[in-house]
């Protein structure tokens, strides 16, 4: 059996209307309230009546003009005594219930009420004025035991906490996605910071080169004493020791010649100094030569004949090619 905290208790003839309001509104606010044609659907009526009234808390009468008429008819074929009001009256009188009477326009209480339902009349009323309906029932609800819901009770409370709630997981990720996107803007500008100096740098190359062709020394850290004595003397000249690209030059030495005279078996080397220039892909373009050609003495072997040349290079100035190795550029 469903428990209604207030009982509402009315004469359909004349009072249905009022205490069809007071119902919705009451429901509205959150309050448990039986109204027998809406809440009664099975059983027996007058014991599930009774048992409601003994289990409320609170017993709204409506006093509507006339309520109480039936009290004293004297129509054999009506019993004033089983009048469903009356009961449900002296039913909560009986189980002093919190009871409220509410007083409708027109209304006055008859004299001679039956002994179990006179004791209503001591009891404060609350008058029912359409003209201040929402006085009266703002006043009404201050009377009552009954509570509304808990979430009827504490909507402002749930609706605040809900609101900061929102405000706290809105901020979280209001802030959240403005410190992704300014974190994203910045490495946005890095990357643009970064390729405008790579852009940079490739057009400063690219005029550099434009502007002057690069010279790329053809020899590397394993090239032989000739090559590497003869690139100390002109390195002020400006080399890359790369590979060549777009319309640079490749610069590198002749070699020299070592050969055995067959009837003295001695070694003897002979060399030219020269330095020629190509294309990156190898297409010959110019070259310097020396004019002196240096021829060493007969030696014993090879090695020896090198050595003396090697010494001889040393000697010799290579100055005059700086400046011409220069003009290539």
């Amino acid at each position: 059996m469903i428990k209604y905290e207030i009982f509402l208790s009315y004469r359909r003839k004349g009072g249905y209307d009022t205490a069809k309001l007071l119902y919705d509104r009451l429901r509205l606010d959150g309050y448990s309230v039986s109204f027998d044609i809406d809440t009664l659907v099975n059983g027996n009526f007058d014991v599930e009546l009774e048992q409601r009234v003994k289990n409320c808390k609170d017993f709204l009468l409506v006093l509507s003009p006339g309520i109480f008429d039936r009290f004293f008819d004297n129509n054999s074929d009506y019993d004033p005594e089983n009048d469903w009001v009356r009961r449900e009256i002296a039913c909560a009188l009986a189980e002093d219930k919190n009871i409220v009477p509410l007083f409708m326009e027109g209304f006055s209480f008859p004299k001679n009420l039956p002994d179990n339902v006179k004791d209503i009349t001591r009891k404060n009323a609350l008058d029912l004025n359409p003209k201040y309906f929402e006085a009266a029932y703002e006043k009404m609800k201050s009377f009552l035991i009954s509570k509304p819901r808990w979430g009827v009770r504490h909507k402002n409370k749930i609706m605040t906490a809900i609101s900061i709630i929102a405000i706290v997981v809105g901020s979280y990720f209001y802030f959240d996605y403005a410190q992704k996107g300014q974190l994203a803007q910045q490495k946005q500008m890095e990357m643009e910071r970064y390729k405008d100096s790579i852009d940079s740098a490739r057009a400063e190359r690219l005029a550099r080169r434009n502007k002057e062709k690069i010279l790329y020394w053809k020899g590397n850290d394993s090239a032989g004493v000739i090559e590497q004595l003869i690139f100390e003397k002109i390195k002020e000249a400006g080399f890359e020791k790369m590979p060549c690209v777009d319309n640079g030059r490749i610069v590198g030495l002749n070699k020299a010649n070592c050969r055995e005279n067959a009837e003295t078996k001695k070694f003897n080397c002979f060399y030219t100094p020269e330095i020629n220039f190509t294309t990156c892909d190898n297409k010959p373009i110019t070259y310097i030569r020396m004019e002196q050609r240096i021829r060493t003495e007969p030696q014993k072997n090879e090695a020896a004949a090198m050595e003396e040349l090697v010494n001889k290079l040393k000697e010799m100035d290579f100055s005059p090619w700086i400046p011409k190795i220069k003009e290539q550029k």
